[in-house]
Formats: structure tokens, C-alpha cells, sequence
């Protein structure tokens, strides 16, 4: 995920689409959601408020409090989510290393990369948390129906004529 994304932004995007299963009005406790994705709790505990005070989560204190989705799974972009939790600069940074980069100030490198960093945008943008929650549910599918197979794919039957 380096290239798109910090693990803390990696984490938040699992946390929020594990919350995406959940029912609208249910809250989730911190824990839980630590759990069920491997995410040291204490650092997910700071990505969790992040997304609070950005938003993108709702949170409630006390017996029963915990998180849930302030918004809509498929109103919530990548994009967003790494506004929330490490800003969005880097994608305008120079492939060169040379800060920033433009097109009235292009380094030797800008016209190769700017397909990569409008393509990885785009992506971001147009990615929200409810794809990836319905692609993590269809690769958890193939998962299981690959081990209920001994771990191979079914062989499609031959036709002898």
C-alpha cells in the first residue's frame, strides 16, 4: 500500500470497512474492530478519532458507545479517508524528489509520472469504502470455496468427442 497510502491510513480503510457490514445504527467497540482486523488498538484508538473529528465516523461514549459510519459506506472515498487521516500533498509531490511539481514548473520525470498521479487520484477518489467491502467479501468467498477444493480451483469437466 506504500505507494497510495501510510499503514495508519491502510488501517483506518479496514477499520471503516469492517464498519461498513455492520447494521447503520449498531456501534462497534474499538476493541472489536482491533480484533477483527489486527490493528494494535492503542494506535487505532488515535486513527478512530481522526476519523471522528474528520467526519467520517460517528463515536459514543460509555456502556453500549463505540464507532460507526457517519456517512453512507458508498459516500465515503479512499480519498477522503486519506484527507482525514494524512492529508493528500503527497500526491502532488514531484516523482523526482524536487517538491513540488506542476505543469508551469515540470521536472525532467513530470510528464512520465502525471498519468501515474492523475490514475492514482482518480482511484482514490472513485474507490469508496462499500467497493471494498463488497471486493473483500467476494475474495473471502474465493478463499473458502478454494479451501472447501483442498486448496485447488475445481477442474472444469473435460469433453471427450
Amino acid at each position: 500500500m506504500g505507494m497510495l497510502y501510510s499503514s495508519a491510513c491502510g488501517y483506518a480503510i479496514r477499520a471503516l470497512t469492517f464498519l461498513a457490514d455492520r447494521p447503520a445504527r449498531e456501534l462497534t467497540q474499538l476493541r472489536d474492530i482491533a480484533l477483527a482486523e489486527d490493528i494494535p488498538p492503542a494506535f487505532l484508538g488515535k486513527i478512530l478519532q481522526d476519523l471522528v473529528h474528520g467526519g467520517l465516523l460517528r463515536s459514543s461514549k460509555g456502556p453500549g458507545g463505540g464507532y460507526a459510519l457517519a456517512q453512507r459506506a458508498n459516500a465515503i472515498t479512499l480519498l477522503a479517508i486519506k484527507d482525514v487521516v494524512e492529508g493528500t500533498s503527497d500526491l502532488e509531490q514531484c516523482a523526482s524528489g524536487l517538491g513540488a511539481c506542476s505543469d508551469t514548473k515540470p521536472c525532467p520525470q513530470h510528464e512520465r509520472f502525471k498519468p501515474l498521479r492523475v490514475a492514482m487520484k482518480r482511484y482514490l477518489a472513485t474507490t469508496t469504502v462499500a467497493d471494498m467491502a463488497g471486493a473483500l467479501a467476494e475474495k473471502r468467498a474465493l478463499l473458502a470455496r478454494d479451501r472447501s477444493h483442498g486448496g485447488r480451483r475445481p477442474k472444469h469437466p473435460t469433453h471427450k468427442r
